[in-house]
């Protein structure tokens, strides 16, 4: 993987986001990268030893070489004030590698459910029925 571990995404304003809402947390991402730059994304069940009631999620940037740009997306408080998403590269890969690395990770984090994977590929379309079913069960919350 090359090396662009933690360069940080800024995000398009300070508003707080509900952790729990993955339409708010997955619409600041879309504000970041737009979705036809989007690859992948792996939604990870929440991980106690980072973050406490929300997703891990894990993303790729389709770039213009063909690699992918690696990136996480998690919510952290802000010095006692609401959450707000951050987002952070962590390298570039071949696009053949990355499930591999992901793999790793899972291993690493000896999670007992599997992070989710939903392939975007740049489609619009892929995108907004991924959001339309995080719209549905956030409005069923």
């Amino acid at each position: 993987m090359d090396a662009k571990v933690g360069k940080h995404m800024p995000g398009p304003h300070n508003g707080a986001l509900d952790p729990r809402s993955r339409t708010a947390r997955l619409g600041d991402l879309s504000r970041r990268v737009p979705p036809p730059s989007i690859g992948d994304i792996w939604l990870f069940p929440p991980l106690p030893q980072l973050e406490d009631s929300s997703e891990f999620l894990l993303f790729t940037r389709i770039l213009e070489d063909g690699k992918r740009a690696l990136y996480s997306a998690r919510m952290v408080p802000a010095n006692g004030t609401a959450a707000h998403q951050v987002v952070v590269e962590h390298g570039r890969a071949p696009a053949d590698r990355v499930p591999n690395l992901v793999a790793g990770l899972q291993r690493r984090l000896r999670q007992p459910t599997p992070a989710r994977h939903v392939s975007i590929d740049g489609d619009d379309e892929r995108w907004e029925t991924f959001l339309e079913q995080y719209r549905e069960t956030d409005a069923a919350d």
